[in-house]
């Protein structure tokens, strides 16, 4: 009760924001006699729903209002304005995301004035539901929605189903794939390492894991930056090993990404552009100057230790797995660097050591210090009060707890930019473009496009406590959000304000997503086999004196199996494709292809198609090789911070049209082709082809062109798919 009498007090308080473009309005009376101006959504229940003019869209009981009101409402026809609703505390967060936002399109009209646009007179008419549904699958899950997922929801008559449909998706399979692809692509997450044998395999099967358990983004953070020990005994230690024996590099990737600050600069130099020095940035190296990548350095110089043993251990065994190896009548010769670099991988080891050894470079040129003198450990700051923050209060007894100190400091919620680093980053999954950019660089909040709302965005991330789905939650339930795309042309530079998100182009890994939408029906079905093979057969205890050569070999064997082994567990073709999506009795697709699954074959067993594996980019190799479909559309080598390509290019525009990915679409045995079966009539199937690809149904002008494509005989349907996918439609984000 109190919640609802909360709810309605700030209703008949709400900012208004004059102008936006919503459903008319009128003035309406509570029983206390106070007044708003809202336009009527309709009724739920016993509940009235009303939205005010900010976007906010409020529902409360009915005899709330004054009698007449009560009478009028009930005689109101329902508005055909798509209605947000959500639980209390995602709406009044929203809404408060909104009025800054509101605020900020009025700020913004000055500057636009001058630079010879219109201003801007409120949020972007709210996006349709047919807009709405294929926006908010591939923001939260990355894919197009599925035909029956579309159908179902725009047939649906619920007020709340937006709301419904968010909760749903981010609480979804889908959401998991999602999130990762985009923070492998922050992290620049490869699957194979330059070093030796080392695959990065465990700290991607680590970092799914965390994400499909909402773990909290600064403990996710906090265990990156603290892990010790080999990857496959502790996934997160993949992050530090990533950048084996680069611990500058890793330190500038490290503040950009979670800091929002570019100091790369200051690795060479003092930087050109902002305040950092050069000594500023190796006192924040100090702090990894007791951490090392690998097992032969950490246990040489540990307390001034040597471990002759375990640094000898592939010395002592080589001679040993020879003989063995030539006895069983193999060449050696070809087997011994792979052998060697096997072993090799199980040096790469995170650990920390009892000495700083962090000097300044021997091309140190400023007058505060010499080349080659030793460091000491300082955090920056970005205005004078912030050493009087609890993130500075960290202590250091010994060097082995600089790299915890570190993270303590990085992650403490009131470190003046790790809250507002994600929560930028997480604005621009959702409208495309940061308040801030660039998003690695948050120079000074008060030049960003909308200075309260950053602060306010990172307040709140700290509210949900680093809940990455809470705080999108919030975001996906704005009007802002829910409004239909801006077109407007942005240039480089340019501020941008949010009265709805950017047109955008999908990333490959949303268009091979969707791809295999239209293929697999429910792609998350399809996941990696043998997850942990490759952690099981690579791991050596090199200080172990009882390893022996005979293990060593056994273990290796089973290494060289591994793409083997996933091999056999591959089921079927194309046209076993998405068989669950299909009706029980439906018929076999024309021409369909004898590929059935092996006897025995586990159920979500990946399929095939002209050698392309069909499952989800984020269950395939990180990033995929050369040649396959998403590095030609732009996939991130992951060679740098946020490394994918968003703009169109001649191989993509050719890859689209003449594929492997386009032949497996307008193939017979497609699942597409297999869906039209569920409907008789040409203009049913037309629809079912629309609704499939695009989300929406044909208008009467694409229902007349379809009638004339059809009549071109058996390959109407496959150009038309071939037609609808080769679209701006498709491809774009609306």
């Amino acid at each position: 009760m109190k919640q609802t009498t909360k709810l309605l007090s700030s209703l008949f308080v709400a900012v208004l924001f004059a102008g936006s473009a919503f459903a008319e309005s009128r003035t309406w009376t509570d029983s206390k006699g106070r007044q708003v101006t809202a336009s009527f959504i309709g009724l739920d229940g016993e509940n009235i729903i009303l939205q005010t003019a900010d976007g906010a869209t409020h529902k409360f009981p009915l005899t709330n209002l004054s009698a007449e009101d009560q009478a009028l409402a009930k005689t109101m026809k329902p508005s055909g304005q798509p209605v947000m609703l959500a639980n209390a505390t995602v709406a009044q967060a929203a809404q408060s995301v909104d009025r800054l936002v509101a605020a900020g399109l009025v700020r913004a009209n000055p500057e636009r004035v001058k630079g010879g646009k219109k201003p801007i007179t409120g949020f972007n008419p709210m996006a349709n539901d047919e807009q709405f549904v294929r926006r908010v699958y591939l923001d939260i899950v990355g894919r197009i929605p599925n035909h029956a997922e579309t159908t179902q929801f725009l047939q649906d008559s619920n007020p709340n189903k937006r709301a419904k449909l968010i909760d749903m998706l981010i609480d979804s399979p889908g959401y998991n794939s999602h999130t990762f692809n985009y923070f492998a692509e922050m992290l620049r997450v490869k699957d194979r390492l330059e070093q030796d044998n080392l695959r990065g395999v465990p700290y991607i099967n680590w970092m799914q894991d965390q994400i499909a358990k909402n773990r909290p983004w600064n403990e996710m953070v906090y265990d990156m930056l603290t892990a010790s020990g080999k990857m496959w005994h502790n996934g997160a230690a993949g992050y530090l090993l990533r950048d084996a024996g680069m611990p500058l590099d890793n330190l500038a990737n490290t503040l950009a990404v979670f800091l929002g600050t570019d100091v790369a600069c200051a690795q060479c130099h003092d930087h050109p552009f902002s305040d950092w020095t050069q000594h500023q940035f190796y006192e924040m190296a100090s702090f990894f100057g007791a951490t090392t990548t690998n097992m032969r350095v950490a246990q040489a110089r540990k307390k001034g230790k040597e471990s002759p043993g375990m640094m000898n251990a592939m010395n002592d065994l080589m001679p040993k797995i020879e003989e063995l190896v030539t006895k069983s009548g193999m060449d050696i010769k070809r087997i011994r660097n792979g052998i060697q670099n096997y072993m090799g991988a199980n040096r790469a080891i995170v650990g920390d050591m009892d000495k700083n050894s962090l000097k300044l470079p021997h091309d140190y040129k400023y007058p505060d210090a010499k080349p080659g003198d030793m460091v000491e450990p300082k955090f920056i700051m970005w205005s004078k009060s912030d050493k009087s923050l609890p993130a500075y209060k960290q202590k250091v007894k010994e060097p082995t707890e600089l790299r915890t100190a570190f993270a303590k400091w990085t992650t403490e919620p009131s470190n003046p930019r790790f809250a507002m680093a994600i929560a930028n980053r997480m604005w621009k999954r959702a409208f495309g473009q940061g308040i801030s950019e660039p998003v690695t660089n948050i120079d000074d909040p008060k030049q960003s496009a909308n200075p309260e709302l950053l602060v306010h965005l990172a307040e709140e991330m700290k509210r949900v406590k680093f809940d990455i789905k809470s705080f999108m939650r919030i975001i996906y339930n704005t009007r802002a959000y829910q409004s239909e795309a801006t077109s407007e042309k942005i240039a480089m530079g340019e501020p941008y304000y949010f009265q709805g998100p950017l047109l955008r182009r999908m990333t490959a890994e949303q268009a091979w997503d969707s791809y295999m939408t239209l293929v697999l029906g429910d792609p998350d079905k399809y996941t990696k086999p043998l997850e942990d093979l490759y952690s099981r057969s690579i791991d050596l205890d090199l200080s172990n004196p009882k390893l022996d050569a005979q293990t060593v070999l056994v273990k290796y064997d089973a290494y060289r199996k591994m793409a083997e082994k996933e091999r056999a567990l591959m089921g079927g073709g194309l046209a076993d494709a998405g068989e669950d999506m299909m009706m029980e009795g439906s018929k076999k697709a024309k021409g369909k292809a004898d590929t059935a699954p092996a006897a025995g074959m586990m159920e979500n067993a990946s399929r095939s198609y002209n050698g392309m594996v069909l499952r989800r980019a984020a269950e395939l190799e990180q990033p995929a090789p050369n040649g396959h479909f998403l590095i030609d559309f732009g996939q991130s080598p992951r060679s740098l911070i946020d490394g994918s390509i968003k703009t169109g290019s001649v191989p993509q525009v050719l890859m689209m049209m003449n594929g492997k990915a386009q032949e497996m679409l307008t193939s017979p045995d497609s699942l597409i082709f297999r869906t039209m079966e569920k409907v008789k009539s040409p203009p049913e199937k037309v629809e079912t082809l629309f609704l499939s690809v695009l989300s929406r149904r044909p208008t009467l002008s694409e229902k007349d062109i379809a009638k004339r494509a059809l009549s071109g005989g058996d390959d109407g349907y496959a150009n038309m798919i071939w037609a609808l996918i080769n679209t701006r439609e498709f491809i774009f984000i609306q």
